[in-house]
């Protein structure tokens, strides 16, 4: 009969489940419920200085409880009752919300469930919670392209803004009124920037749950007349070089608004009838834009879960260069050319120590852009129908709490 195996061999032979799950099988860590195994605060510090917080760091161990705080008011603000009308009526038990360390979250999270204890209620499942959130938060604040906002989105825009123009009170893409290719729109619009809030829902909402997957913080709408200047659009801001196919991210594209197939294969049948004479461009034109009228079938659509079946546009992301110049390069390169005065001694010896060739003059990095158009129709059921924008959000919002707050519902 063999011998019960050793305390040590049943160790070697203890493989995390979840740990495999998240690292072999591509679930996402937020939906990860087991334990994090985690029963003292020497075990938490060594979870967080390989996460990336030192807690002996006064200014990182200050920059965590940040999180902490705001993903406890971010949980009451957006899931619960009364801030959410359709959130459960259940608070954050208060022995998580007085914490003065949120280590201790991670032994909290860690410990078995109490018999007896009413869903709501559970301290390791809100613990579990609240580092989701904080999870959420410390991706966010760790994308170095935040800082450069303000900037990215006017280099982004000014491509397009000046070929936007206004005639007699009605909107144009295009140079001028003898542009060529010139498209009349209903409306164009540029997005916001997105609030901190929203930035946090939407990456609760998304399996990757990083901030670099973010793609539309800087986003341009079209509306225009009919489905076919929706392509004319594209087509514009191909040949203008408003966009750059080679950086569109091919994953992002979405088409729920015409049938491409159909398109290419009139437009083939058109040109090949015009090139002998036996049609006329006007004729062309009516021909590919009864065909985009037609619409696009079901199985065509994406496969977005919060978006209506109702919803048509066409949509896509394309990253472009940004270059933002370092103001700290030509400061330094002036202390180091300056000659009118002496300096004192500490200082230029602090500043002869510096070699600019260590210093980047400019930073550049691609940042996406989301493009979408409509026709007027599809605009307007988008905004008013079924399609409206605020029950795509509120898919969002409920997917996202049902993700956090599993167990507690």
């Amino acid at each position: 009969r063999a011998m019960a195996l050793s305390r040590d061999q049943l160790a070697r032979l203890r493989f995390d489940s979840g740990v495999l799950e998240v690292v072999v099988g591509g679930q996402s860590a937020i939906d990860v419920q087991e334990s994090l195994g985690i029963r003292s605060v020497e075990e938490a510090a060594r979870f967080l200085d390989c996460y990336g917080f030192n807690v002996e760091n006064p200014i990182e161990k200050a920059e965590l409880f940040g999180h902490y705080q705001e993903a406890v008011s971010f949980i009451r603000k957006s899931f619960l009752y009364p801030h959410n009308p359709d959130g459960p009526k259940i608070e954050i038990p208060r022995k998580l919300t007085e914490l003065s360390d949120p280590m201790q979250l991670l032994i909290v999270a860690s410990q078995p469930e109490t018999s007896g204890t009413a869903p709501g209620a559970s301290l390791p499942h809100w613990a579990c919670a609240i580092l989701k959130v904080m999870h959420t938060i410390g991706h966010i604040d760790k994308d170095v392209r935040t800082s450069h906002f303000s900037d990215i989105q006017t280099q982004i825009m000014d491509r397009v803004y000046k070929f936007i123009h206004n005639e007699d009170g009605r909107l144009f893409l295009g140079k001028d009124a003898r542009d060529s290719e010139l498209v009349e729109l209903v409306a164009f619009h540029s997005k916001p920037k997105k609030s901190r809030d929203s930035l946090i829902l939407k990456m609760l909402h998304k399996p990757e749950n990083v901030a670099e997957d973010i793609f539309d913080r800087v986003g341009i709408r079209f509306v225009t007349k009919t489905r076919f200047d929706a392509l004319r659009v594209v087509k514009f801001m191909r040949d203008r070089y408003i966009i750059m196919p080679a950086n569109i991210k091919p994953s992002r594209s979405r088409n729920s608004l015409v049938d491409l197939a159909k398109f290419r294969e009139t437009l083939n049948q058109a040109l090949e009838q015009a090139s002998t004479g036996d049609a006329t461009f006007d004729a062309v034109v009516e021909r590919l834009r009864a065909v985009c009228d037609g619409g696009i079938s079901s199985e065509g659509r994406g496969t977005n879960p919060f978006t209506s079946k109702e919803y048509a546009s066409i949509q896509f992301t394309c990253r472009q260069l940004i270059k933002i110049t370092n103001p700290l390069y030509e400061d330094i390169k002036a202390l180091k050319s300056y000659k009118d005065s002496p300096l004192p001694m500490e200082v230029a010896n602090v500043i002869n120590r510096i070699e600019l060739k260590n210093m980047q003059k400019e930073v550049r990095f691609f940042y996406p852009v989301e493009v979408q158009l409509y026709d007027d129709a599809s605009h307007k059921s988008a905004v008013e129908g079924e399609a409206a924008h605020s029950q795509y959000k509120k898919g969002q919002l409920l997917a996202a709490m049902k993700r956090v707050m599993r167990g507690l519902l």
